[in-house]
């Protein structure tokens, strides 16, 4: 499922990157890549911070569209 649809509190792994070239490497820059651990901290209006790894990150509904996840058993 695109992380988009996540609710506040999940924890989820990154199963892949979707989208251009640009966003893909923008977002493996900041550390969500395949196999990543997300938890989404916060939703509000499109807008979501999450933790991934050591850090907080601000995505808007659509860069959260472009990263499909599961949910860690």
């Amino acid at each position: 499922m695109p992380l988009a649809l996540a609710k506040q509190g999940d924890v989820l792994r990154v199963v892949k990157v979707s989208g251009d070239n640009g966003v893909c490497r923008h977002l493996e820059n900041l550390g969500i890549t395949s196999g990543a651990e997300i938890t989404l901290l916060s939703f509000d209006k499109g807008n979501m911070i999450v933790r991934v790894r050591d850090s907080r990150l601000a995505l808007d509904r659509n860069v959260a569209r472009s990263v499909i996840v599961r949910p860690i058993e």
